[in-house]
Order: structure tokens, then sequence, then C-alpha cells
């Protein structure tokens, strides 16, 4: 074996224990047993921490739902001639959105009419011939069975015209029928029918609603009824919109869903722009106070998932976690890690 062999295998097991030494730390300064590195004493301003009354808030789910809407329905077996509005159109009150086919009702509406003037017709005669009765009763030349029989024609043409003047009535009526026109005023949510389909009493054409009168419908527990009173405001929240506002509650349903064991209110909430009804809402129910601790939120550092803030003892900074509950007005309420009197370290 020659000397350049051996020489190159010891220097590389050499290098390598060299390197192990040195990750291990062999070559720094190691400080003896009991002795720590003394950090500068914290000469900042400092934060005491303080327990304060905080309002009790639960937060209920909601829905956006319109105060006035409407199903236009058909009232008659007809067909659908025209309908002049989309989903999203406006209308106004009283404003011609759908006309039925109107055939038959007029051709009714002509026969009743006939009907009626040929009735007129015979009454009159029928009258004629009861005076030219009674006149002939009265110089006795003919019998007073006679008369009753066109008094009895009389009555019966008269009875037939009123029965004739209701029917015309009612045709008048039905034909009214195929002029469908919006009941109020606002927005078409969706369009059910299509011109040339036959429609049925009942059938729906189009759903509308109102979007200047909309208000927020809530299911609440048992146990929140007593905190809640007509005609009080209540904060709502649009997450979507990430809006707030304060609502009146307006209704209350009296009786108990007995499954859920809740109670349906309603608020009436003032015009917000973009809110539709459907939307996701939270009702923000104030059901009393209670004792918390809060710090203001810029003095909070965040990681991820975690939240810590620099606690001062004894003049030295140690970072703590802490577990944080709602953030209200620039302040977060610290649900642990943190005691009445302890003191933060503010930047």
């Amino acid at each position: 074996m020659s000397r350049n062999q051996i020489i190159v295998p010891v220097i590389a097991i050499a290098a390598l224990l060299l390197m192990v030494v040195w990750l291990a730390g062999g070559f720094q300064e190691k400080l003896a047993p009991g002795e720590k590195v003394q950090q500068p004493q914290y000469q900042g301003k400092r934060y005491t921490v303080q327990a304060s009354s905080v309002a009790i808030i639960e937060q209920v789910p909601a829905s956006v739902v319109a105060k006035e809407n409407t199903l236009v329905s058909s009232r008659l077996l007809a067909e659908l001639k025209t309908l002049s509005v989309r989903a999203g159109d406006k209308v106004v009150a009283g404003q011609l959105i759908a006309t039925l086919d109107d055939a038959e009702l007029k051709a009714e509406l002509q026969r009743v009419a006939a009907q009626q003037a040929a009735n007129s017709a015979k009454l009159v005669q029928a009258k004629k011939q009861l005076a030219r009765s009674k006149s002939l009763n009265e110089k006795g030349l003919i019998a007073i069975n006679q008369v009753d029989e066109w008094q009895a024609s009389v009555d019966e043409l008269q009875a037939q015209g009123r029965a004739l003047q209701e029917a015309l009535r009612s045709a008048q009526v039905a034909l009214g029928y195929t002029q469908i026109i919006a009941p109020i005023s606002g927005k078409v949510v969706e369009r059910l029918q299509e011109p040339g389909s036959t429609v049925s009493p009942g059938s729906t054409i189009v759903s509308l609603f109102n979007p200047l009168q909309l208000q927020i419908e809530a299911s609440i527990r048992e146990a929140q009824v007593k905190h809640i009173q007509l005609g009080s405001e209540i904060k709502v929240r649009i997450p979507a919109l990430e809006v707030t506002q304060m609502a009146r509650v307006s209704e209350m349903v009296p009786v108990a869903d007995s499954q859920a064991r809740s109670f349906v209110i309603k608020l009436d909430m003032p015009l917000m722009r973009s809110v539709v009804p459907g939307m996701y809402a939270v009702v923000e129910l104030v059901l009393g106070e209670r004792s918390a601790i809060q710090i203001p939120t810029k003095m909070i550092s965040k990681h991820g998932q975690l939240a810590m803030v620099e606690v001062v003892e004894n003049g030295q900074r140690y970072k703590r976690y802490i577990r944080l509950g709602e953030e209200r007005s620039n302040k977060t309420i610290v649900i642990t890690g943190l005691n009445e009197g302890d003191q933060l370290a503010v930047y």
C-alpha cells in the first residue's frame, strides 16, 4: 500500500471529526452552569391590564326578507296571451304586466247582453198585455185568471232580467280578470309562466317584492325573549356587505315553535344599498353585562392562528400567548392568558 493511499483517508476522517466538534459547539465559549445572560431593564411605557364591564352579546343567525311581497296569479282557466316583464324589472302598482285570451269571455258577454235585450223586449210587451187585461177585467170582459197569468209572466220576466243583469256583471268582471296588473310597486323576482301556456285559477305568473321595505327575520331561543320588546332597537349585521345598522323590532310571533323551542321576530331595517331578500344576516342580542379583560387590539401580535403580547415582569419582557375573544371598538377581549394587574410593554 502506498503512502498516498494511507494519508488521504486519515485526512478525511480528521476533517469529519473537526466538523462534528464544530457542530456540537466545541469551538464556542460556554457559560458556566447556573449563569444567564441578563437583558437590559425595560424602560418604556407600560399598559396595566384591568377588568371592565362588557355587554353579553349573543349572535343569532337571521335572513333578510321582503316585508311586502306577493305572488301574482291567474283567476281564470285561459291561455296566457302576453307577459311583458322579466326577473329584475321594476313595476309600479296598477301597471299592466300580462293578458289572458279573452275571446270566449267576450263572446259570453255578448250572448248575455243579447239575452238581456230580448228579455227586456218581452217584459215591455208583457207589461202592456197586463195593463190591457186589467182594463178589460174591470169592464167585465175577461176573467180575473187571465190577469193573473199576465202578472205571472211579468214577474217571471223581471226575475229573469235580474238574473241576466247579474250574469252580465259576472261576465264583465271575468273579462277584467284577463288584464293582470301589478298589485304593488317593486321588482319582479321570478317569471314563472311564458306566453302560450295555459294557466288555471291560482297558477302563479310572476312574483314581486318591494325593495324599499325589507326586514330581518330571526328565530330566537325561549330564554332570549325576555330581553326583547316591540319597538326596541337591535344591532344587525350583513356580513356579505360588511355593514352594520340598527333595526327596530316590529313583529314578534306570540307562539313558539314546539320543535325548535324558538320564537320568530322581525325587525324593520333602514334602506341599505345592495341588500336583497335572502341574504344572510346576524342579529346581535344584548343579554346583560359581565366582567372581562380588554386590551387595545394594536398591542396584540398574531402569528398564524396564535396571538401573543409582551408582558413586563421584574423589568424584563416576556412573550405570552393569549386566547382572544371578540373585538369591540378597537379593543379585544382576552379569554385566557392575562390577569388583572399584568403589565404590557407599549410600543
